[in-house]
């Protein structure tokens, strides 16, 4: 039995958790919106990865996993949408709470995803055979368009969280597949790669964390809704 993968997921979670007290930010808090909106994510991405798996778009090496699977999918595999998830809202969160007003800039809101969009679209009708390239293609340009419903508040947040997230993901599945704890089907993937990651991978997680921010942020803004102003609570006292 090796803990490699579970490993990953622990330190994944471990500083985001611990920080999730921090005052300032005060994560726990947000908790309520936070794990509905991963657990919605997680389901529609676990899958996803059965589904893959079953079709030999992608496996798991048994050699870094402890042995215990749900379906195709080892249980480090479950937790990944766990850790990953939390700790991209946590990073979120943060520069709304460190940096309000920093991400006005129409970069951020406007041009870096229009770049994104166009880089998937292309990838999309060039890959479009490749059953991993299509697939994420497919999910992130229905992504783009529900978020072209939304307000830019959202967009100016995540995509400069998304660009920091890169740089633990570059550490995390650069060991998954350098090992490799996952392997790729040649034959269902663009062949391009970062290091030892396919590139796929990148557009992979910016949908299943655009994903769960929208459901989180949407859960937010409802249970906000639905709470009463202070003043409307002293007023009702009063009365």
């Amino acid at each position: 039995m090796n803990t490699l993968y579970l490993w990953i997921n622990i330190l994944t979670l471990l500083f985001p958790l611990v920080l999730s007290f921090d005052k300032k930010v005060a994560f726990y808090k947000k908790w309520p919106a936070l794990f509905p909106a991963i657990l919605l994510t997680g389901t529609f991405f676990v899958v996803w990865d059965h589904f893959f798996t079953l079709a030999g778009v992608w496996g798991f090496n048994t050699v870094y996993v402890t042995g215990y699977f749900f379906k195709t999918l080892p249980i480090e595999e479950l937790m990944f949408f766990f850790t990953v998830p939390y700790a991209c809202v946590f990073i979120y969160e943060c520069l709304i709470a460190y940096f309000p007003g920093k991400f006005d800039n129409r970069m951020y809101w406007l041009y870096t995803p229009i770049v994104l969009l166009l880089l998937i679209i292309t990838g999309f009708f060039i890959f479009y055979t490749k059953m991993y390239s299509g697939a994420v293609g497919v999910v992130l340009i229905f992504m783009a368009g529900l978020k072209a419903t939304r307000k830019k508040q959202l967009l100016k947040y995540f995509i400069p969280a998304f660009l920091i997230s890169i740089i633990p993901m570059l550490i995390v599945n650069g060991i998954l597949t350098a090992k490799p704890v996952v392997y790729y089907n040649p034959e269902e993937f663009s062949g391009i790669r970062v290091g030892t990651i396919p590139i796929e991978d990148f557009f992979y997680n910016l949908s299943m964390l655009l994903m769960c921010v929208l459901i989180y942020d949407g859960i937010k803004k409802m249970t906000s809704f639905k709470k009463p102003k202070v003043e409307e609570v002293s007023t009702l006292t009063t009365e």
